[in-house]
């Protein structure tokens, strides 16, 4: 451990070279990494609900529907008239209601009442549609649907999810992050000796959390879990280690060990926090 932490000590300049430039290289690599926003995906083989899924689409060639859209106080013609445009929607396969189940031309008081209603009740309209799995597609398709529909009325479903899931996420990370980051330098401030300190946790944590990003593009893609906590976790748990490393540090140099001498006990004295932690 003491010939490593020399080694890095002897050659530092050309190491932090090295890493900003990798950092830099890394944020590039970090947008081309894809987000999975699918939770199915992460499912064992074995779970009930994967072989579910499995079966049906073994067992069925016409696609799952994966969205449901309810319109408020309307009437059947009315009803109609958004179903054939909920129709012409580019993206959507299909689009189900009461018409595809019963004969609506005839009196609704002679059709199962347990049936309409699944499909109609209080004047409120039901629809079941599939939208393709193109993710483009799938959001152009959702926005779409909302601005045929309005915003007083209804949609939910996976396609809403997967199409809605990377803007939402994306302002949650940021607003996270500028909540974050402010308070995380406020204490860091009040908790080391120097206005310098936290500056420099907090320039090492983001080269560190830039190198972890851009790597991520040896998986393909990642959860849209990880992408949105990964960097939060990343800089709470280095800077714990970053503390330990300094702490370390103060106190040889108390003992009065040189600057070098001081950082190679610390490293070798904090290796074991880090490594149990």
């Amino acid at each position: 451990m003491e010939r490593y932490t020399s080694f890095i000590l002897k050659h530092r300049k050309m190491i932090i070279v090295v890493f900003v430039f990798l950092a830099v290289v890394c944020a590039g690599l970090s947008t081309k990494v894809g987000v999975n926003y699918k939770f199915a995906d992460y499912l064992p083989d074995d779970a009930a609900s994967t072989v579910a899924l499995d079966t049906m689409k073994k067992e069925y060639s016409q696609p799952v529907p994966n969205m449901r859209v309810v319109i408020h106080d309307v009437t059947i013609p009315q009803t109609l008239d958004y179903k054939k445009k909920l129709e012409q929607v580019d993206g959507v396969d299909e689009v189900n209601w009461l018409d595809d189940v019963v004969d609506i031309y005839e009196p609704l008081e002679n059709a199962d009442q347990d049936t309409i209603d699944e499909w109609y009740k209080d004047s409120d309209a039901l629809y079941s549609i599939t939208v393709v799995d193109d993710e483009t597609e799938k959001k152009a398709a959702v926005d779409e649907i909302r601005d045929i529909i309005g915003d007083d009325n209804s949609m939910s479903g996976t396609a809403v999810t997967d199409a809605l899931s990377p803007f939402h996420t994306s302002s949650d990370i940021q607003k996270i992050m500028l909540f974050v980051l402010p308070v995380t330098f406020i204490v860091l401030l009040l908790t080391t000796n120097s206005w310098f300190e936290p500056v420099l946790f907090m320039i090492t944590i983001g080269i560190a959390i830039m190198l972890n990003r851009g790597t991520n593009l040896l998986f393909g893609e990642i959860s849209f879990v990880t992408n949105a906590a990964g960097s939060v976790l990343q800089l709470a748990v280095s800077m714990d280690y970053s503390i330990f490393l300094l702490h370390r540090f103060a106190e040889n140099r108390a003992e009065g060990k040189d600057v070098q001498d001081a950082m190679v006990a610390a490293v070798k004295q904090s290796t074991g926090s880090v490594l149990i932690n």
